[in-house]
C-alpha cells in the first residue's frame, strides 16, 4: 500500500512539474537569447548579444497558399519574427501590440508572423480577431521555430537586415518593449 502511494505521489510531482514548466514557458516575461553558430547562448552581461555570422533562409507557406523563400521575403530589411499560435494565451495577447508597432515602423522593419504547431482555421481566426495586417505564414509542424531553438511560446527573433539573428526573446512583448528591442538590434 505504501509502495503505491508513492508511485501516485511521484507521477503527480511529475504531471505537476510539467505543467509547471509549460505554463512558465508560455506565460514567461522573457528572457533575451542571441544564436551564436547555431547554439544558444546568453547574452553578455553587458546586454550586447554574441555576433552571428550566418544568414538564416527557410522556406514557409503564407496563409494565402503560396510557398515563400525567407531571404526573398523583405531583402535587406531587418525583420521581426513573431512565433504565436491560437492555443497559446500570451501570443494572442501580444499581437495587438505587434500591429502597432509594425505600422509605426513599417518604414524601417517588416514584420512576419509564423502560426506554429497550430490548426490552419484556428490561425485564420485568430488574425481575423485580432486585426494583425502585417505578413503571416505558418509552421505546422514548428520546423521553423526548431531551427531558432525556440524555449516556449511565444519566442520573437529579430534578424538584422543582411539576414542574421541579432537576438531571439521568449516571452511577452508589449509595444514599448519590443521598440526598445528593435531600436537597440536592428535600426
Amino acid at each position: 500500500m505504501h509502495a503505491d502511494r508513492t508511485k501516485r505521489f511521484s507521477r503527480r510531482a511529475a504531471l505537476f512539474g510539467g505543467v509547471a514548466l509549460a505554463a512558465a514557458a508560455c506565460a514567461s516575461d522573457g528572457d533575451t537569447i542571441a544564436l551564436e553558430n547555431g547554439e544558444l547562448a546568453v547574452p553578455s552581461p553587458d546586454g550586447e548579444p554574441p555576433e552571428t555570422s550566418d544568414a538564416v533562409d527557410f522556406d514557409f507557406e503564407n496563409f494565402g497558399g503560396e510557398q515563400v523563400v525567407f531571404s526573398e521575403f523583405s531583402p535587406g530589411q531587418p525583420v521581426v519574427l513573431n512565433f504565436f499560435a491560437s492555443w497559446c494565451a500570451t501570443c494572442v495577447a501580444e499581437l495587438p501590440d505587434f500591429e502597432t508597432v509594425s505600422n509605426t515602423l513599417s518604414d524601417d522593419v517588416e514584420f512576419l508572423g509564423l502560426a506554429t504547431s497550430d490548426r490552419a482555421e484556428l490561425s485564420d481566426q485568430l488574425i481575423e480577431t485580432t486585426g494583425v495586417t502585417f505578413d503571416v505564414g505558418r509552421d505546422p509542424s514548428g520546423e521553423i521555430f526548431n531551427i531558432f531553438q525556440g524555449l516556449g511560446m511565444p519566442t520573437t527573433v529579430f534578424i538584422r537586415a543582411d539576414g542574421t539573428v541579432a537576438n531571439v526573446h521568449t516571452g511577452v512583448l508589449n509595444v514599448e518593449s519590443l521598440t526598445d528591442i528593435i531600436n537597440e538590434e536592428l535600426l
